[in-house]
This record gives C-alpha cells, sequence and structure tokens, in this order.
C-alpha cells in the first residue's frame, strides 16, 4: 500500500495524509478521521525509512540502560518515552549489561541507524565511544550520575553525595561498624561511587573504613545473599551495611535473619534505589529514593530543546536524592 492509495481511499490529498500522519492536531477532526479509517483498511505502514532519507530525521531517541532485569530504570525510560511520544518521537532501547564493549557496540549500532539523539546511563564511556559521538555531533544526554564534563547534558545526582549521606546517617543514629555490599567499582563505576562516598563519611566520622563485599552480578539476590553472609561471619559484626541497591537489601534482610540477627536492633540495613519491594518486604527497607521519572522527563526535555533549536538550556541538571526512612535503619 502507498500514501497514493490512502488518499484515494481518503478522498483527500496525499500532502494531508501525510500531515494526518505526522502532525495530527493540525488537522481537522473529520478529515483525521478519514485519512485514520483508510490507513486501517489498506493496512497501510509508512515508510520510516525513505521518510527519514527525505527529512533528515528518524524521530528515534535511543537509550542504553545497564539493565532490564528490575524496576530500577523503568520509571526513567517511562519518563523518556512518555515526554518523547508527545513530541513525536519514538524512543528505542539497548541492555548494555554493565559492559563498557557492549555500550560502545550498542551506540555505533543505533547511530548507524540514524537515530536522532542518545540517552547514555552513567558518565563513564571508553574513548571510541566519546570520539564517535564528537565527531557525529548526535545530541547525546548522559544519566543518573553528575559530571563537570558532559558529552553535552547530564541529568542525574551525585552517587557520591548519596554514599555520603547514608554514612552521616548511620553516624547520627549511633552506628561505628559500616559495611558496603555492592558491585565493584570496576564493574560498575556508580556502584564504586557510592562507596567511595561512605568511605568518606566514615574518614569524617573517625571510624574505620567500611567492610566490604562485591558480587557480579549487582542484581542478583542469590549473590546479594551470600557476601552480606560472609559479612556477617567477621568479628566484630558489622552494625550497618549500605547496599548499593535494593535488590541486595532485600536480599540482606534474609541473609541477617539466617544468621540469627535482628534488623535494625543488631545491623541497619539501607538500601538504594527506593524499588516497588522496599516498602512490603519485613521489616519495611530504608533506601535511597531516586526520582527516576523526573530523570527521564528531564532527560528527554534537554534533547527536545536540542533536536527543535529552541536553546541549548542547561548541560548539568541535579535531580537530588532523598534517604527515606522506614524500619531497617
Amino acid at each position: 500500500m502507498r500514501l497514493l492509495d490512502v488518499a484515494r481511499l481518503a478522498r483527500v490529498s496525499t500532502m494531508t495524509v501525510s500531515r494526518a500522519l505526522r502532525h495530527p492536531e493540525q488537522v481537522a477532526v473529520s478529515t483525521l478521521r478519514a485519512v485514520q479509517v483508510a490507513i486501517a483498511q489498506l493496512g497501510y505502514l509508512p515508510d520510516s525509512a525513505a521518510s527519514a532519507l527525505a527529512t533528515g530525521r528518524s524521530r528515534i531517541v535511543a537509550a542504553i540502560v545497564p539493565t532490564l532485569m528490575n524496576s530500577v530504570y523503568a520509571s526513567t525510560v517511562h519518563g523518556l518515552a512518555s515526554v518523547l511520544r508527545r513530541a513525536g518521537y519514538e524512543l528505542m532501547l539497548g541492555d548494555s549489561g554493565y559492559h563498557a564493549p557492549t555500550e560502545a557496540a550498542l551506540v555505533r549500532s543505533f547511530l548507524g541507524r540514524r537515530v536522532d539523539a542518545l540517552v547514555l546511563t552513567g558518565v563513564e564511556h571508553d574513548n571510541a565511544t566519546r570520539e564517535l559521538l564528537a565527531r557525529r555531533e548526535v545530541p547525546v544526554v548522559e544519566i543518573w550520575d553528575l559530571t563537570t564534563k558532559p558529552i553535552d547534558t547530564v541529568v542525574g545526582f551525585s552517587n557520591v553525595a548519596a554514599g555520603r549521606e547514608v554514612g552521616r546517617y548511620f553516624q547520627a543514629h549511633g552506628r561505628s561498624r559500616w559495611a558496603f555490599v555492592g558491585t565493584s567499582p570496576e564493574r560498575e563505576s556508580r556502584s564504586g561511587k557510592r562507596l567511595l562516598g561512605l568511605r568518606e563519611a566514615a574518614r569524617q566520622a573517625g571510624l574505620d573504613a567500611p567492610l566490604t563485599a562485591f558480587v557480579t552480578d549487582g542484581m542478583s539476590p542469590a549473590a546479594g545473599h551470600a557476601a552480606v553472609l560472609d559479612l556477617l561471619r567477621l568479628q566484630p559484626v558489622p552494625d550497618a551495611l549500605f547496599c548499593a541497591n535494593d535488590a541486595l537489601a532485600t536480599a540482606a534482610l534474609r541473609a541477617a535473619a539466617d544468621r540469627g540477627l535482628s534488623v535494625p536492633r543488631h545491623i541497619a540495613v539501607l538500601g538504594f534505589g527506593d524499588f516497588d519491594v522496599a516498602a512490603h518486604t519485613s521489616p519495611a527497607l530504608s533506601t535511597v529514593r531516586i526520582p527516576g521519572r523526573v530523570i527521564g522527563e528531564r532527560a528527554a526535555k534537554a534533547l527536545l530543546a536540542r533536536l527543535e533549536g529552541s536553546g541549548a538550556g542547561d548541560r548539568r541538571i541535579d535531580v537530588g536524592f532523598e534517604i527515606v526512612v522506614r524500619e531497617s535503619a
């Protein structure tokens, strides 16, 4: 089916059909309805490739996130997609698996498909990726972290500051033997930055450096459970545990129970991310809440400002974070 076939069936011009597809708000309601009925009857699909060649725009934005295995990035993706869709753009997703070479391959693949813009999670990328993006001059927004030297624009929060505030919270509540469980800094920089902030808080409080247990898969409850059990075998037992995400923190609650320790009487447990499950664990999980949807919405608006030529806007947008106090800490 061709655009001309739709126009003939709807008894309008091909220009009107094109406008109905691209800018439906500019078409009379009765005319739009006639075009939509014709499209449905004919099974017409617009040729996106041809449109991209003609306009120089694919109207697709690609986002690369580290994982799609749980809810941690779901609200951010939802915020991105909802704002972009209202502006006539669609979102394409890639999962890097916390692996820099995979992220680099996804960037090359998306650029080869002529996406209009990119969203990258984090601010650490390999040099080849940075050089490629600089040559292509595609609008880029980095999310879920902050840097003073973004590729283009960054929307997020300070992971170091989040770790530091968790330490200060522990200190304010009389905890002095801290521990951390998360992905190793070499594998996931944002987890490493949270640990860095916790270590800074310990040093400022005159306490020993936090004990650490690293896991390969930061979203694996089984790995988290085993790592926390190892920490709880140490003497003296830590009295405060900061987990790099709520999946690990949920596993920590089970590990503490397995060791006969009461949370928070014997050990306080504080997670990160405020996953959907956090308020429904027993005890309910205290955690660091990140405004994930806001990150997605602000990132989308920053990209649209670039794409639509309405101004560059702020290049560094800090959405902050908050410690949500429940029962576990």
